[in-house]
């Protein structure tokens, strides 16, 4: 078995230091401290619709489609009818509502460092969005609450993505629902403490492949994962690109409709993930 190495990305650090604007911890610790001595925690308070999204008693501003070109700028409490498009690095979007049945709800265009998407609600609206992704790109995201979209999140670089629930995927065309898309030529992202479910009996709550390039270093523990066809994939039969440093550590697994895990041409470091519904420790995939 492979151990995978474990790395923070530096967007993370300030990441952190934004968890604490305005908003109740998602994580309770004596549940965290559990999971550390006994695998993944039973009791956690995972993310829902009560902790994640818009914060209680936030007014806000109706707004139309936004193009953000401003290194820096800070967006917050909007109601926005349409897309964001962030084309500058060190962007924040908090505390605001996105509703559009776009390709992409936000999208971060390639290349840019330090953006943050945090306490926002994500509505892809369910209908007339095809291939729709909450959101799309590199960054930190934190307490969104993304629903009615094919993807909740497709990455396309480094990423940190924690205390998210991503739910009631829901859109038109022939969807492939994933709940967290990694589909190759990424590196570097952790996946931490975040509530993910596929009612569905097909693909996934997280898919890792190498379908358009290698992975490497990618980190997903302590989240609560439900459903698709296998519940977590990392798939290496697209390209000759490897696939490497990928682990699932002390997660909660609703199984998917075809089982918890489908690993193909690596094997992931596996280790202290139980059943959601029994705690039953799952054991070497």
């Amino acid at each position: 078995m492979r151990t995978a190495r474990w790395w923070v990305p530096p967007l993370l650090g300030a990441a952190m230091a934004l968890l604490g604007w305005g908003r109740t911890p998602v994580l309770d610790e004596d549940a965290a401290a559990a999971g550390r001595d006994g695998g993944a925690p039973a009791s956690a308070h995972w993310p829902d619709d009560a902790n994640t999204g818009v914060p209680a008693g936030t007014a806000l501003k109706p707004h139309g489609p936004l193009v953000v070109t401003a290194a820096g700028s800070i967006i917050a409490d909007l109601d926005i009818q349409g897309s964001v498009v962030i084309k500058a690095a060190d962007v924040v979007l908090k505390s605001s509502r996105i509703r559009s049945a776009s390709y992409d709800v936000v999208r971060i265009m390639p290349g840019l460092s330090g953006v943050i998407i945090q306490d926002c609600e994500i509505d892809g609206v369910g209908t007339g969005n095809d291939g729709s992704s909450g959101i799309r790109g590199a960054g930190s995201f934190l307490r969104n609450n993304i629903h009615d979209v094919e993807n909740g999140i497709t990455l396309d670089g480094s990423a940190a993505i924690k205390d998210n629930y991503i739910h009631d995927l829901r859109a038109s065309g022939a969807p492939h629902y994933d709940g967290i898309q990694i589909d190759g030529d990424v590196s570097d992202v952790v996946i931490s403490h975040n509530t993910v479910i596929n009612s569905y009996g097909q693909t996934s709550a997280v898919m890792i492949d190498n379908y358009f390039g290698p992975i490497a270093n990618i980190q997903v523990d302590n989240n609560r994962l439900v459903g698709g066809g296998y519940t977590v994939y990392s798939d290496g039969q697209f390209r000759q690109d490897p696939i490497s440093g990928v682990a699932f550590v002390d997660n909660r697994l609703g199984k998917g409709h075809l089982g918890y895990s489908s690993f193909v041409r690596n094997q992931p470091d596996w280790r202290g993930n139980v059943d959601d519904a029994t705690g039953r420790p799952l054991g070497s995939q």
